[in-house]
């Protein structure tokens, strides 16, 4: 008997362990469904937001011109550090991107470099562009970036600003440097597009860009990308 009524009881835990395996896979697979809802939900909600964001990507593009190579101080870089940042902004955007590439490319050489910016500088030199420029008339705001080569404006960039109308439309610049900041850039774009918009830039030195994504990130949120 009592072996009896313990095989009974043994059976019983048995079967209470069974419902309770049972309940848990219940109730965990309830779950997931509705943490797939869920999800489902806020993806359908993403797709699902007012077309002004579409719209604004639409009408906003990328520009910058940016050298690989080996770069200060002693760097080689497959992307150049403004290319890198211009990637990261076309990505969070969702904006068009336009590279200027010079017709006659800078020698991938650091000091070959400096050598032919000094030079177009003292020459006050345009170097040509060698890709069409993009129809402006399509963007109502223009990502604008450029290095800053011994304290100026790389003069392909006036080349641009020669050949490309921007007034009355909205341009957000960025820059990467060696430790000059702005240096006097943003003077040189104002008096160039006085009737433009301009909204708070971003200027970063380029051996400091590879860390700088969150910073990059949280500077686009406050413009409302």
């Amino acid at each position: 008997m009592k072996g009896q009524v313990g095989l009974k009881n043994k059976k019983s835990v048995i079967a209470g362990l069974i419902v309770l395996a049972a309940l848990i896979f219940i109730g965990v697979r309830v779950y997931q469904l509705q943490n797939n809802h869920n999800q489902t939900d806020r993806v359908n909600k993403v797709a699902q937001r007012p077309r002004k964001q579409t719209s604004q990507a639409n009408r906003t593009i990328v520009v910058f011109f940016s050298r690989a190579g080996q770069n200060y101080p002693n760097r080689d870089l497959k992307v150049g550090d403004t290319n890198q940042i211009a990637n990261l902004i076309t990505q969070q955007t969702g904006a068009k991107q336009y590279r200027i590439v010079p017709k006659q490319a800078y020698p991938y050489n650091y000091q070959a470099t400096v050598k032919r910016a000094t030079r177009e500088q003292n020459e006050n030199a345009r170097p040509k562009i060698k890709n069409k420029l993009p129809n402006f008339k399509k963007y109502d705001t223009i990502f604008l970036g450029y290095p800053i080569w011994d304290a100026h404006l790389p003069m392909i960039l006036h080349t641009f600003m020669a050949s490309a109308q921007l007034n009355g439309k909205i341009i957000i610049p960025f820059s990467t440097n060696a430790g000059s900041g702005w240096s006097d850039s943003l003077t040189m774009l104002r008096k160039q597009y006085p009737q433009a918009t301009f909204k708070k830039g971003l200027s970063i030195q380029g051996s400091d860009v590879k860390y700088s994504h969150a910073k990059i990130e949280k500077w686009l949120n406050r413009l409302g990308y």
